[in-house]
C-alpha cells in the first residue's frame, strides 16, 4: 500500500511540474519547456523552466506557432501576429511625383519618425522642369500623418514648397504652403508604392484647392 501510495505522489508531483510550464511551440518544430514572462507585438521573453532564477532570453514572434500556457490556455499565432512585427520596422519610401505638393515633377524621400508602419513621418524632395526658356526648380518639404493599416492608408500633410522660376515674382522665387490629402498604397514588407490625391497649395497671392498629384516608388 504504500508503495502504491509512493508511486501515486510521484505521479502527482510530475503531473503538476509538468502542467506549471508553459511551453513555445516554434515554427521549425522545436518545443521550449518556458516560464513566459512577456509577449510583445515583435519578441516573446522567457526564462527556461529548469532555471527560473536564470536569465532571460527572447525569441522574434514570427518563429513561434503557439504558447500552451500552465493553465492549458493556448495563444496562437497566426498571419496576422507576422504582420504586426513586420509592422514594427520604420517605413522609409523614395518616390517620384507629378504635381502634387512640389508643384512640378519631382524626386522624394519619404519616412516615419518612429518604428512603424503608419503614424507621423516627413517628406523632403527636389525637382525641376524647363522648356522655352521657363525653368522651374522646387524643393518641397513637408510632415505627414497616415492613417490606416496592413498596406492602405490616408495620408494627411501640411508643408512648404520653395520655388524658383521667373514667373513668380521680380526676384523669380516664392514659397507656397502646401496640404495633401492623399491615398497612400504602401507594402507591408517592402516593394512598389503608389500614392494619388488632392495637394491644394497657396501663399499671399493665390490660393489653388484643386492641384493634384500622384507618385510611384519603391517602399523598404
Amino acid at each position: 500500500m504504500k508503495k502504491f501510495n509512493l508511486i501515486a505522489f510521484i505521479f502527482m508531483v510530475s503531473a503538476f511540474v509538468a502542467k506549471a510550464q508553459d511551453k513555445i511551440y516554434k515554427t521549425n518544430g522545436q518545443v521550449l519547456e518556458t516560464k513566459v514572462l512577456e509577449i510583445s507585438t515583435i519578441e516573446i521573453k522567457y526564462k527556461v523552466f529548469a532555471n527560473l532564477n536564470g536569465p532571460t532570453y527572447t525569441i522574434p514572434k514570427t518563429e513561434a506557432l503557439k504558447v500552451v500556457y500552465e493553465n492549458g490556455t493556448t495563444e496562437t499565432f497566426t498571419d496576422s501576429e507576422t504582420k504586426v512585427a513586420v509592422e514594427a520596422k520604420r517605413a522609409q519610401n523614395i518616390f517620384v511625383e507629378l504635381g502634387g505638393q512640389g508643384l512640378v515633377f519631382t524626386a522624394n524621400y519619404d519616412t516615419r519618425f518612429s518604428n512603424k508602419r503608419n503614424g507621423i513621418g516627413g517628406r523632403i524632395g527636389i525637382g525641376a522642369i524647363g522648356g522655352d526658356g521657363a525653368n522651374v526648380m522646387t524643393i518641397p518639404v513637408s510632415l505627414n500623418y497616415l492613417l490606416g493599416e496592413g498596406k492602405n492608408f490616408f495620408e494627411i500633410g501640411l508643408g512648404a514648397t520653395y520655388a524658383n522660376a521667373s514667373i513668380f515674382d521680380s526676384n523669380g522665387s516664392a514659397v507656397f504652403g502646401t496640404m495633401s490629402f492623399m491615398y497612400r498604397l504602401q507594402p507591408v514588407k517592402s516593394g512598389f508604392s503608389f500614392r494619388g490625391g488632392f495637394t491644394p497649395f497657396f501663399n499671399s497671392d493665390v490660393f489653388i484647392p484643386y492641384y493634384v498629384g500622384i507618385s510611384l516608388g519603391y517602399t523598404f
